[in-house]
């Protein structure tokens, strides 16, 4: 019984990470924004440890998947980003949603910069995707 017991509690302690090693902590972020009658949803995931930048894992216009070459070129832009803070969307007079993605940007060597993934979300589709990164 005392063997059990012993056995238990060793079990229940975490081992000690290696030193200098942080664990990454991948971090999802998700978003439900509405413009009137139309409804975004947004999705993104960050793991800025492990150095893959961000995946943006869902982008919804109306409880429809934007179309795929839409889709595929907001994740080429978002993996852009090494870290997400943040994200928005606002109404636009015209109906449209302007998607933002607030993170950071590294760049090998250098500290990193804030930076914005802007886009126009209306239809089935985002356009107009551009980057800005802090000087």
């Amino acid at each position: 019984m005392m063997l059990l017991a012993a056995l238990l509690a060793q079990a229940a302690v975490p081992a000690p990470a290696a030193p200098g090693v942080q664990p990454a902590s991948p971090r999802t972020l998700t978003g439900r924004f509405a413009c009137e009658a139309v409804v975004y949803e947004v999705q993104v995931t960050a793991a800025p440890l492990v150095g893959t930048g961000v995946v943006l894992d869902r982008l919804v216009v109306d409880g429809k998947a934007v179309d795929a070459g839409s889709l595929a070129e907001a994740r080429r832009m978002a993996v852009r980003l090494s870290d997400v803070q943040s994200m928005d969307v606002r109404c636009r007079a015209d109906g449209a949603g302007e998607l933002s993605i607030y993170g950071t940007q590294v760049a090998a060597g250098a500290a990193p910069r804030r930076a914005r993934l802007r886009g126009l979300l209306q239809g089935a589709g985002v356009s107009g995707l551009a980057m800005a990164v802090a000087r």
